[in-house]
C-alpha cells in the first residue's frame, strides 16, 4: 500500500518541464501523487529568458518515475485549450481523474 498525503491521488502540473513546476511534480510524486504533466518545451521570440526543452521535460519523467510513480506528459501550449485538454483527456484514461491541480 503506497504512503503519502497524496497516495492513489492524481496531479495535474502545468509547466513542468523545469523550475517550479518540475519541483512541483516530483514533490506531489514523492507524496504518492501520479502525475500528469505538461509544458512548452520549444523557445518563443518574446520570451527574453530560456525556456524548458524537450529533453527538460523528459528528465522530469525520469524523476518522476524514481520516485515510483506514474506520468502522463506532453507538450502544449496553456493558451491552447485543445491541446491542455488533450493531454488532460489522455492523463485521466492511463491514470484516473485528476484531484490536485497545480498551475
Amino acid at each position: 500500500m503506497l504512503e503519502g498525503r497524496l497516495a492513489n491521488r492524481v496531479a495535474l502540473v502545468s509547466g513542468a518541464a523545469r523550475g517550479q513546476g518540475r519541483a512541483h511534480a516530483v514533490r506531489l510524486a514523492s507524496e504518492g501523487a501520479d502525475i500528469v504533466a505538461f509544458d512548452l518545451p520549444e523557445p518563443m521570440a518574446w520570451i527574453p529568458y530560456e525556456v524548458g526543452t524537450k529533453e527538460d521535460l523528459a528528465e522530469t519523467v525520469r524523476l518522476v518515475e524514481a520516485q515510483g510513480r506514474r506520468i502522463v506528459a506532453g507538450a502544449a501550449d496553456v493558451r491552447d485549450g485543445a491541446a491542455v485538454q488533450a493531454i488532460v483527456d489522455e492523463g485521466i484514461a492511463v491514470l484516473g481523474p485528476i484531484r490536485v491541480v497545480v498551475a
